[in-house]
This record gives C-alpha cells, structure tokens and sequence, in this order.
C-alpha cells in the first residue's frame, strides 16, 4: 500500500491508528491508487506494512466497509465498492426468465429502490452453470445479490454456487431454499400451503365438476409441494383426480376441470375445446397459474392462482432498503374468472 498523502502514514497522533487506516484508505481511493472494483492489500499485508496489529487493521476495514467504500468476498479479500463514490447501493438481479410476471417483479422491485440503488438484470435461463458464471464474473461488485431460483438442473452444485454470496446480501425472491444455510432476506411463497388454501377457497365452483386434473410439466423447476397440495385437496374433499406431465386431448370432456401451470398447455386445452363446440366454465373448468394482463380477456377470462408479483419485487426492496435479514410469506390468491 502507498499513499498520495505521507501526512497520514502512522506516528504520534492522537487520532486512533484503526482511524488513520481508513483515512489513508480513503485517500488513496480519491486519488486513484486504489480503482473501483480492485483489491486492496489484505489485513496481513497492511499489519505488515506499518507494523499495526492485525486487530486494528481488521476494524479499520470493517468500518469501511460498514460504510460501503469496501466490500468483502470470502476466499479473495477486500474490494473498493464499485460504487464509489456515489453512494448508490448496486444491486444484481438474477431472473430465470423473461414473462410478464417476472417483468411485474423487476419493475415493481426497481422502481421501489428508486435513486437509492442501481439494479442490473441478468437472465440465467434455469442453469445452473449460467448463474455460475454470472456470480464469479460479479462477486465482490455489487452491495446485494437478488436472485428467482427457480432451476432445472437444481443440485447440490446450485446451492453451492449460491452459497458462495455472503449471506447478509443474498436476496431469494419467488422460491426459498430450505437446506440454505445463513440469515438471508427472502420473499417467497408457501406453495403448499397456499395452493391448497386457494383450492378450498374455490369449493363452490368446483363441485359442479366430476374429475380434477392437474398438469404438471416435467422439470425442477416445478415445486412438487404444488402435486402434495393438489392431492391433499382432491383426498379430503372427495374428488376424483388425475395428475399428468402432457396434455392429452382425449380427457377434456364435460365435468372436468383442468389445473394448467404452463401456458402452452392452457392454449391446447383452450383449443381442443373450442375445436370441440365445449363451453369454457360451464362444460370444462380451467384455472391456470401466475396472473398476467392476456389472462385477463383471454376467452372472456381465465381463473388464476397467483402471487402478487408487485408485492414481491416492493418487499424485496424494502428488505434491502431497511437492511432487514428476514424470511417474508408473499400474498397468494385466487382470480375468480368465467372460466372457473
């Protein structure tokens, strides 16, 4: 380490030598020595250098990086924000795809951090390598690390990966990981749970129909809490049901309903059905999954189970505004539809 100003390297003062440490810190950042998103020599080295204790190296850092000139990354050491010197939190967005409402999400979680924070999205497709590479080509450069982690290939290497973001500035968004260890902030739904509430909810409009099906695609990405809710209902309330990963045209009928969670199997019900002269909400029953504004007039409407997108991305932000290490149960709901 070197400084522009050899005023500030240590002797008698009665300034405290953990305070001249930041000092010279900040120094040598405001004059370009060190650069935005580079290392700085570690505790060890700067003990070294001007033979302080390693405790009071460690103090000076950690008030740095309290106030955000430094962060940390484990393994590799001390960083200068990249946000210096503005002040801005940085924040990365990870998102597994491009839909309406993960845009809902984004927009509602960007515009709620405002001026306060700048967010950059990244797309990791459900793969596990891509968010790898989006995390090692990142960490260090950004305050917080918001991530959907929803995945195809979920495993212990995905963990892993995700494990590699301090705790303190993960953000999970949409789904929780419950073998994740630290205190992390999460905004997330209880697929069970609510799935079976919304379904009981819904018990006046489905009893005018004889069988239930519920198709559900193959993949990780899929909760399989959503099939335990599904089948918990249909056993206690006595309905006949049948769960499958592909549509079939030969079961939409008179009397069933359908349960649809990909929107290329909605159009093919909705098709076969039209196609077959078979009244939407009177001769078959549909309720798909996740809102979005086509739903909404499509065949006069179609009956949703959603979360409220726009309420995930404000509380994300809030969570990270308010410095907040918590676990948060989104709202979760049923659209009564003429579908349904």
């Amino acid at each position: 380490m070197r400084s522009s100003d050899e005023s500030l390297i240590f002797g008698d003062s009665r300034i405290p030598k953990y305070r001249q440490v930041i000092n010279l810190i900040k120094s040598d950042i405001e004059h370009g020595i060190f650069k935005q998103g580079e290392r700085i020599p570690s505790i060890n080295e700067t003990s070294e250098d001007f033979y302080l204790s390693r405790d009071t190296v460690e103090k000076a850092y950690n008030k740095l990086r309290e106030e955000g000139v430094l962060v940390s990354v484990p393994g590799k050491g001390y960083y200068v924000n990249t946000l210096q010197p503005t002040g801005q939190l940085r924040v990365l967005l990870a998102i597994n795809k491009i839909s309406a409402h993960k845009k809902k999400i984004v927009n509602a979680f960007v515009e709620s951090l405002g001026e306060k924070a700048v967010v950059e999205t990244f797309v990791h497709h459900y793969s596990t390598a891509k968010l790898e590479r989006i995390i090692e080509e990142n960490l260090g450069k950004f305050n917080y690390y918001a991530i959907i982690p929803c995945f195809k290939d979920f495993s212990g290497k995905t963990q892993a990966v995700i494990e590699k973001i301090p705790s303190n500035k993960l953000v999970l968004i949409d789904k929780d990981i419950d073998t994740l260890n630290g205190k992390y902030k999460a905004v997330c739904e209880n697929f069970e749970e609510d799935t079976y509430q919304v379904l009981v909810s819904a018990l006046d409009d489905l009893n005018k129909y004889e069988k239930l099906y519920f198709i559900f695609p193959d993949g990780n990405q899929y909760r399989p809490e959503l099939m335990t809710s599904f089948k918990r209902f249909c056993t206690e309330y006595h309905f006949d049901y049948c769960i499958t990963n592909v549509f079939d045209p030969t079961w939409v009928r008179p009397k069933n309903l359908y349960l649809i969670i990909e929107d290329d199997d909605l159009v093919e019900v909705i098709k076969y059905c039209k196609n077959n002269k078979l009244k939407i909400g009177r001769d078959v029953g549909i309720i798909s999954y996740n809102d979005t504004p086509l739903k909404e007039v499509l065949h006069d409407g179609i009956a949703v189970i959603s979360s409220d997108f726009q309420k995930m991305g404000e509380t994300a932000a809030q969570l990270i505004l308010e410095k907040r290490n918590e676990k948060i149960r989104n709202p979760f709901y049923l659209i009564r539809r003429p579908s349904l």
